[in-house]
């Protein structure tokens, strides 16, 4: 019956589509993403304005995912909400929306647009020359505290229901002082299974909490656990971080210790050191960013890992981005047989070109091994170096055949040695920004997996529309699953069907609520996620 009512639903909303209408989407990129901030570049962000939402796409679909705080002319600083995983390459999209002449009239804009600096890629290049110029520093805050629930329930015992605070604190120039603050924390609990084995900081995560102090124009000292833009692929450092520049030159150095390995608690006995040099310049309008890096990591005063990572991007040339990066392993300790040889751990190419307005093309290579800790992994050394090499291979192509219809497409290959079959991957997204009558927006989906032991196809369609002048953004999902499990008989059917509201309360309040129901011939799964989210800025 579920499959009936979508199928006639879909098959309703298409026959509408001839006389669609609409602006088209605004596509960026994700150029640095921590738990905090998303730094978001566009060609243009002559649409957008502070308190926007940005939509994400997560695995076949657009979700809103970002606030934008902030916003020069081609780059934004916006703060996450959603449960979408983000990373470095992602796509990122701010939809126009159509306003009438009585919205024109009345509407008041939420939020005052800001203006930062035009560089602004990265967090530490926000503009403290012209702070020291006039010798006047403001202070200035940001808070986003989170409150959420999910829950799993199904026929059998795997019931469970978690719980989860987050919050996140930042204070630039403290009344007016060249000291600063950053701090991220989360807490959550789990009900419903065995938690006799669990401890405080298994639950309890500290992942920033820092102060950090501008001894000159150019020269930054913190303290305490942060991520540094520079060298993120390291995660957190607990210790001291110094980083001076120099014209267009960056050099910094760290010292200190990393996260616990288990429950990322703090760990004196996991110490490290190293350093970094970048390169940061705006060559044609287009950025250039080149760094090297270099950490010695111990345990127990033992060298642990050794390693160099070197990372490029640019978009010097006219409508294509480029970004690579490799690390290198300096050190293996194999049945106590110690050895400085260099070896490459991994590799990631990725490469957008857009060769006129409507479409753009984008391909990406990952070549990595596993990263060996030679005294933390002791136990599984021999497992680790068993496994071959990770490779995988992306290409994707987004067409706008009209301003109110877009095609996406995309292909990934991964390859490991110890399996007998590639694992293959397309993709195909057709997506409907304005549907006639109802001016929502609908997106059809199709996604064919081959591995070594499975086949499978996935069938779906959402359709979402924001409501009360974009207050309310509501959203209806469904999918077909179908796999057919190569070495047995067994198949598995799935209905799953979803749907997800995001409301904003107040001004800086809003309320997410969503669920999915996942329906076998035999079973039911049912799936909830609740979200309060309150902002405050000043």
């Amino acid at each position: 019956m579920v499959k009936k009512i979508v199928a006639i639903l879909l098959f309703h909303t298409i026959c509408l589509l001839s006389n669609a209408q609409s602006d088209p989407l605004i596509e960026g990129t994700i150029t640095y993403a921590n738990a905090v901030n998303v730094y978001v570049r566009f060609s243009s962000t002559n649409e957008i304005k502070a308190g926007d939402t940005l939509y994400i796409f997560d695995v076949d679909q657009w979700k809103p995912g970002l606030i934008v705080n902030k916003l020069s002319s081609i780059s934004c600083v916006t703060s996450p909400f959603s449960n979408s995983k983000i990373k470095v390459g992602d796509k990122v999209a701010y939809r126009k929306r159509k306003i009438t002449v009585v919205e024109e009239k009345t509407e008041k804009p939420a939020v005052k647009n800001e203006l930062v600096k035009e560089a602004i890629v990265l967090p530490d290049s926000i503009d403290h020359d012209e702070k020291d110029k006039t010798k006047v520093r403001k202070q200035t805050y940001s808070a986003r505290l989170t409150a959420s629930t999910n829950a799993s329930i199904d026929d059998g015992d795997n019931n469970f229901q978690r719980m989860r605070m987050a919050l996140a604190f930042n204070v630039n120039n403290f009344k007016g002082s060249k000291w600063s603050i950053q701090s991220y924390i989360t807490y959550r609990h789990r009900y419903g299974v065995d938690q006799s084995q669990i401890g405080f900081y298994d639950d309890f995560k500290i992942y920033g909490m820092s102060v950090s102090y501008d001894a000159t124009k150019n020269t930054n000292i913190s303290f305490g656990r942060k991520i540094n833009n520079k060298i993120a692929n390291m995660g957190a450092i607990d210790g001291i971080q110094v980083e001076h520049k120099i014209k267009d030159w960056i050099v910094g150095f760290f010292g200190g210790s990393r996260p616990d390995i288990l429950n990322y608690s703090f760990n004196q006995k996991l110490l490290q050191t190293g350093g970094y040099i970048a390169h940061e310049k705006i060559i044609n309008k287009g950025l250039v960013q080149t760094s090297f890096a270099f950490a010695e990591q111990t345990n127990n005063a033992k060298t642990d890992r050794r390693f160099a990572y070197m990372q490029h991007s640019n978009n010097i040339i006219p409508n294509v981005n480029f970004f690579g990066s490799i690390e290198l392993d300096l050190f293996q300790n194999i049945n106590n047989v110690k050895t400085n040889n260099v070896s490459l751990t991994s590799t990631y190419l990725s490469l957008r070109y857009k060769p006129i307005k409507k479409l753009s093309l984008t391909a990406s290579y990952d070549n990595r091994r596993n990263v060996i800790y030679y005294e933390s992994n002791r136990l599984y050394i021999d497992q680790l170096l068993s496994q071959e090499t990770r490779q995988g291979m992306r290409l994707m192509a987004n067409y706008n055949m009209t301003p109110g219809i877009s095609i996406n497409v995309s292909s990934f290959y991964r390859y490991q040695q110890n399996n007998p079959k590639p694992t293959k991957n397309y993709v195909a997204n057709i997506n409907f920004n304005n549907v006639p009558y109802i001016g929502a927006a609908l997106n059809l989906n199709a996604n064919t997996l081959e591995t070594y032991y499975f086949n499978g196809i996935i069938l779906g369609g959402r359709i979402s529309k924001n409501v009360l002048k974009s207050k309310v953004y509501l959203e209806l999902n469904y999918r077909n699953v179908n796999y057919d499990f190569l070495n047995s008989e067994q198949l598995l059917k799935q209905d799953i069907v979803g749907f997800a509201t995001t409301m904003q309360l107040k001004k800086s309040t809003s309320l997410s609520i969503s669920y999915e129901g996942t329906f076998e011939p035999i079973k039911q799964y049912h799936r909830y996620f609740i979200t309060l989210m309150h902002r405050i800025k000043g």
